[in-house]
């Protein structure tokens, strides 16, 4: 009887352990994925080419833990018969690897755009303080989603919303400066229609993350 009690608090811990390195990749996909948009920010606005390559090749990575995340959840559900709160964990999981990997993939196009134009800049004088304020913006909306998972706290989870409002409202000032007495021509233009709606989205996906947490930790989306 020891020994088949022993048994299963092995099995048990081993299940615990698999939770345990689920949330651990999400939170290393959170990191990677505020990383990329910083790196993808340096690249549109200090001209960095390298910055740029190491976007690209840091997407491979978070496309590697997805990929992990998604082959650990049919063993989890098949293997055990997770409670209520692992079983929202595990499911959470699949549709917050999603979003991280889809906020990697928004600050790739970015930064593809300016590897394209390099060594000429993408964003001209006139739009330099509005992109700044946008790229600035989707960062701290990534650190915060990146903290959320972390801590699983609901309120600041809330938050996000707000901060997805700061986007919005710094992608609408671009998206005005565009179409109005837009000096530089159409190509430039498009350029930043682009990187604007990149990052736009990448916002509303770490706001997905967030909305998850709440489902998590309450069982109900409030965000």
């Amino acid at each position: 009887m020891r020994r088949a009690g022993g048994g299963v608090r092995v099995s048990r811990d081993t299940y615990g352990e698999q939770l345990d390195r689920l949330t651990g990749l999400l939170a290393v996909m959170s990191r990677d994925a505020a990383a990329a948009i910083r790196g993808a920010s340096s690249a549109l606005l200090q001209v960095d080419r390298d910055a740029a390559e190491a976007v690209l090749c840091g997407d491979a990575l978070l496309d590697a833990r997805r990929a992990e995340v998604e082959e650990m959840i049919p063993l989890l559900l098949a293997r055990h018969q997770p409670v209520a709160s692992d079983l929202r964990l595990v499911l959470c999981a699949m549709r917050i690897a999603g979003d991280l990997e889809r906020m990697g993939d928004l600050a790739v196009h970015i930064a593809k755009i300016a590897l394209m134009r390099h060594p000429v800049a993408v964003v001209p004088p006139l739009a330099s303080a509005v992109l700044t304020t946008l790229a600035a913006a989707a960062a701290r909306i990534a650190d915060k989603a990146a903290v959320v998972l972390a801590t699983r706290d609901s309120l600041d989870a809330m938050q996000l919303g707000l901060d997805d409002d700061e986007v919005d409202a710094a992608h609408a000032s671009l998206l005005s400066l565009l179409v109005s007495a837009w000096p530089y021509g159409i190509e430039p233009a498009i350029d930043l229609a682009l990187v604007g709606r990149y990052y736009e989205r990448f916002a509303d996906h770490a706001v997905n993350v967030a909305r998850q947490v709440v489902y998590l930790v309450t069982g109900d989306i409030r965000l």
